[in-house]
């Protein structure tokens, strides 16, 4: 049965169970005073190559059904527990909510459960196409990582490919105690393709691809792999030098430093670079070309939602608007401590107003003379956000020579990137595939042997 004929019985089950606690029908176990959850059922299907052998033992053909979400209580007491929802949930019911009790903890800022909206966003999630591959038509999924191997290793050279295409289809059920009742179906398609250790990309939507799509990725690995395996040679410039970060990374760096602090949980607990005072205040942190913005209802894509877990309803949120701090990314819990509204679902966006003249990536690159354009680096996690210090190692790296791509070197790259973002000399790139921009700026660079 596919996912837009499913009938929500598990959601309901587990409704009426919660509803049974909160008139307290289990001896030895207070009342529930307020209940949510957020469960998902659905099925996926994938294919893989794993060292170069496809559909082997290594990556055999899969096809798996799920079900499970979380679960947020308010006891009687006012103490709350957490707790998982899978299969057994509904069946071992009372049990877990012995568990659940066993667990429970008090938290006098915890919130309560929210009162339903009027209304919540209509965003595309669900892609009728995707939904015959799902229930067993899969050949599609095998072309796509034939056509892979045969671009790849065959015409271009890959010794060794891991690579993967999937598609899944699933519909989420949110309740609440308070009336909130909200379901929706939802798919994702993906690809992606690996070669050699050095290099992969691929496509992962709520939607099939467009037919030109294979083609293009296929072509952007084949060719990057093949300057990768090229010895570069570069010459740091002692008072910085100029680096390119691939869309991909300048997305990690922004995500890390900038978005990083703008966690509500940070913020409530002195933990971030930015105060509470300065978002009140509308505190200009940043470059005031650059907006953050979080964003759910962008069609199709995977961070596209219409609604959190706790109820709050999809939309679009700048946190950070033309520089200046707005709000943070809050949850229920931290709206409440903070004073400011809860933060809509959704992923986050970079926008740059450059007054109508977008510039491309393959431009940004071009006007290098002598620089290098970064694809990845090791242990950002390890990085302090909130000094907006960084010292990384940047194993694959190509050399820029006059606007041309020369060949790998490995590099570690150092510097502040509170420094960098409000930079006049750091610049935007935009792939027109990707949702966020490359970034060019300055910093130290020195060549590891």
């Amino acid at each position: 049965m596919s996912q837009t004929e499913n009938q929500p019985v598990y959601a309901e089950q587990l409704a009426a169970l919660l509803e049974k606690a909160g008139r307290g029908e289990w001896a030895g176990l207070p009342k529930l005073k307020g209940w949510r959850f957020d469960v998902s059922e659905g099925r996926s299907v994938s294919l893989s190559i794993v060292d170069n052998k496809l559909g082997s033992v290594y990556g055999p053909a899969t096809a798996r059904d799920s079900l499970g979400g979380g679960l947020y209580l308010i006891w009687d007491d006012e103490k709350r527990s957490n707790g998982s929802i899978d299969r057994l949930t509904v069946p071992e019911f009372e049990m877990r909510l012995r568990e659940w009790r066993e667990s429970a903890y008090s938290d006098d800022r915890a919130p309560d459960i929210r009162q339903p909206d009027a209304c919540y966003p209509e965003v595309e999630l669900y892609d009728r196409q995707v939904e015959p591959l799902v229930q067993g038509e899969t050949e599609l999924l095998f072309k796509i990582l034939q056509a892979g191997e045969k671009e790849l290793r065959g015409a271009g050279g890959v010794e060794f490919l891991d690579a993967g295409a999937s598609a899944s289809s699933s519909r989420r059920f949110l309740r609440n105690s308070k009336g909130f009742d909200v379901s929706y179906p939802s798919t994702m398609f993906n690809y992606s393709f690996y070669a050699d250790s050095l290099y992969g990309n691929g496509y992962s939507k709520r939607r099939l691809a467009p037919e030109d799509e294979l083609d293009r990725i296929l072509k952007d690995v084949r060719e990057v792999t093949a300057e990768l395996k090229k010895v570069g040679r570069f010459q740091a410039d002692p008072a910085g030098s100029r680096v390119v970060l691939d869309t991909g990374l300048a997305g990690s760096f922004i995500g890390q430093y900038i978005g990083g602090n703008l966690s509500g949980s940070g913020v409530a607990n002195h933990q971030s670079a930015y105060s509470l005072d300065d978002f009140k205040e509308h505190k200009q942190v940043i470059r005031e070309d650059i907006s953050l913005v979080v964003d759910g209802t962008r069609p199709f894509e995977s961070s596209a939602s219409r609604v959190t877990s706790e109820g709050v309803p999809g939309g679009r949120a700048p946190l950070v608007e033309r520089g200046k701090l707005i709000a943070p990314a809050l949850d229920l819990k931290y709206a409440g401590i903070t004073g400011f509204p809860p933060t809509v679902g959704g992923g986050l966006y970079i926008e740059i107003d450059d007054e109508g003249h977008r510039q491309s990536l393959k431009e940004l690159v071009g006007q290098v003379d002598n620089g290098l354009l970064i694809y990845s680096v090791l242990g950002m996690h390890t990085q302090d956000s909130s000094s907006g210090r960084f010292s990384l190692s940047a194993p694959r790296c190509l050399v820029i020579r006059d606007g041309q791509l020369e060949g790998q070197v490995k590099v570690t790259i150092s510097g502040n990137f509170f420094e960098n973002i409000n930079d006049t000399r750091s610049r935007f790139g935009w792939d027109p595939h990707e949702d966020n921009p490359g970034m060019e700026m300055v910093c130290q660079v020195v060549v590891e042997a």
